[in-house]
Parts: structure tokens; C-alpha cells; sequence
């Protein structure tokens, strides 16, 4: 029997524990039936539009479904997603907290269930996370994050926390240079790129954080996002530039080259936010109009990087 996952969806009370994982079993069963994965599958999308709100992506046997996501008490600025499907978010005020695990295809847990719990960890000399701390990333294992911490709208000192939420572990690393509001980016498992400078000059930085060492980075970007692998790079120079796709190496190298773009939508100014899957192999990119509407596609780099959907967003991510 097939049902369809938009109609259950659209029901009253979708949210309730036995409907949502319904929906994610009946996602699951039709994956399977249908090979291999769309396009959108597994994106997180949180959104501040109407009311805040979290959502995944799956599949359904008419399209893509989203289905929504607990946040957070005091919900959420920022969301990643760690190994297992495990979600990290950080909250309006700055504080980072951790979910139970999420699947789109419904073997992981119940989503209506999902529990959200505070980030605990400590430092060699004592001290505990940090508040505010802002864009928590996970590591290319999806074990450890990097986050900011710092009030990044004063001006003052910024901080790059790197916690393994596991073992309850905090290390701080000072870049002692102007570090501008943007997600740390994982290049591999000890290197991290922050952006610099300032908004009419960017810059980068790459912070190795094994020995704390600083050095510079390519110029030029106000938006970077890797794949989950760290092998996919995609930047923004900001208003009016394309989305460009490089290998991490040559983007390193600034050697021109690349592999793929996607060019401003029309009517739409810059992108503001990006998010690259597990391999670099789809693209979401958060639109933003000069009114601070915004808009996410999904590009399939499998098909020339083409449009494959258009959600609500003002942050994205990819489950792995």
C-alpha cells in the first residue's frame, strides 16, 4: 500500500509521536524502494520566518516532505549535524546543546521525542564553556566542534573553542586577529579557516588545532562551507557574486581553478548562508533579498549543479 507522506503530513497534529514516525518509517521504506537518495534528502532547514522552526527533509513516493524537529526550549541561531545524526545547535543567547540522534528514513528515534541536552565541558585549567559561543561546526569525524566564542557584534576578542561533547573536552585557541561572525570551516581533522578582516576587505585564516598555530588564508571570501570529508570548498564574495565550487586544495592554493558555480538567483542580492553534503556532491544555499527575505535552494552536483528544490530557510545543513 502506498501512502503518501505529503498528505500525512498536511493532517492535524502531524507532530505527534506516532504520526512523525510513521512518516519516517514510510520514508525510509520508500527510499529503499526507490534506490538511491534524492537530491534534498537529509537537509535541515531552520527557519525564522512565522515563527521559528526546524525541519528534515525526506523522501516521499510524491517528493520531498518536510517533516518538522523539536527545538530547543529557547530555540536556535545556528544547527549542525555531527556523526549518527547526532545535531548540535546553539541557542538565541549563545549557549551550545546537542540532540538525540536523527534520520530521515526513521531507524534512529522518534523525532517527536527529540531531546535537546547542554553542551558539558572542561578545560585543562578548570574553566567551563564558554557563554556566548556561537556557530557550533562538527570536525570531518562528526566527534568534535568548533565553535566562536566572544560577543562577535562589540568588537571585542574572539575566541575559537574546539569541545569533544564525548570526552567533555575544551580546548581555546586566541587568533589575537579580528575574526569576523561566520562558522569555523573543518579543512581536514586539525585545520579550521576563519573568516577575517573586515566586510568591504575579507580575508581568511587557518588555525591548526593541534598546535594553535595562525596563518593566512586565500583573500576574498565573505562565505565559505566545506563538505563533511573537508575535500569540497564553496565561497561567496558577497552581493551580486556567484556560488563557486573548488576542490579544497586549489582554493588553498588559490589557483583558479574550479568545478562547478551557481549565479545569484533573480531578484534575490547575496548568499548568506551555505552548506555542502558529506561529500560535495549537493550544494544548499540560503538566498537573501535586499528586504532580508530569504529563500534555499538544493543543486545536485550530479546534474550540473542544477536546482532541485526551493525551501524556507535562513539556516541549513546537511545529516550524515
Amino acid at each position: 500500500m502506498r501512502i503518501s507522506l505529503a498528505s500525512l503530513a498536511s493532517r492535524p497534529g502531524r507532530r505527534a509521536a506516532t504520526t512523525l514516525a510513521l512518516l519516517l518509517l514510510l520514508a525510509g521504506c520508500e527510499a529503499v524502494a526507490s534506490g538511491p537518495e534524492q537530491p534534498a534528502e537529509g537537509l535541515l532547514a531552520l527557519s525564522a520566518a512565522e515563527g521559528p522552526r526546524l525541519e528534515v527533509i525526506a523522501n516521499g513516493p510524491d517528493g520531498a516532505v518536510a517533516i518538522g524537529l523539536p527545538l530547543p526550549d529557547d530555540g536556535a541561531s545556528w544547527i549542525s549535524a555531527g556523526r549518527g545524526g547526532v545535531l548540535l545547535g546553539a541557542t538565541a543567547d549563545g549557549r551550545l546543546l546537542t540532540s538525540d540522534p536523527v534520520d530521515p528514513r526513521g531507524s534512529a528515534v522518534d523525532v517527536a521525542a527529540l531531546a535537546w541536552r547542554p553542551v558539558e565541558a572542561t578545560g585543562e585549567a578548570g574553566g567551563s564553556v564558554p557563554t556566548p559561543a556561537w556557530f557550533p561546526t562538527w570536525d570531518p569525524a562528526g566527534t568534535r566542534f568548533a565553535a566562536l566564542g566572544g560577543d562577535l557584534s562589540g568588537g571585542g576578542p574572539v575566541t575559537l573553542l574546539i569541545i569533544d561533547p564525548g570526552e567533555r573536552t575544551l580546548a581555546t585557541i586566541a587568533p589575537k586577529q579580528t575574526v569576523l561572525a561566520g562558522p569555523p570551516v573543518w579543512l581536514d581533522a586539525d585545520r579550521v579557516v576563519l573568516l577575517s578582516g573586515s566586510s568591504a576587505e575579507p580575508a581568511s585564516i587557518l588555525v591548526d588545532t593541534a598546535s594553535g598555530k595562525v596563518t593566512k588564508g586565500p583573500p576574498g571570501e565573505r562565505r565559505l562551507a566545506t563538505s563533511a570529508d573537508g575535500k569540497v570548498i564553496a565561497t561567496s564574495a558577497g552581493p551580486g557574486a556567484p556560488v563557486v565550487l573548488r576542490s579544497s586544495k586549489g582554493w588553498l592554493a588559490d589557483d583558479g581553478t574550479s568545478i562547478g558555480s551557481v549565479e545569484v538567483p533573480e531578484g534575490f542580492a547575496e548568499a548568506t548562508a551555505l552548506a555542502l553534503d558529506a561529500t560535495g556532491e549537493r550544494l544548499a544555499i540560503v538566498w537573501t533579498r535586499e528586504d532580508g527575505a530569504a529563500r534555499c535552494d538544493v543543486h545536485d552536483g550530479a546534474d550540473g549543479w542544477r536546482r532541485v528544490l526551493s525551501h524556507e530557510a535562513s539556516v541549513v545543513a546537511w545529516l550524515r
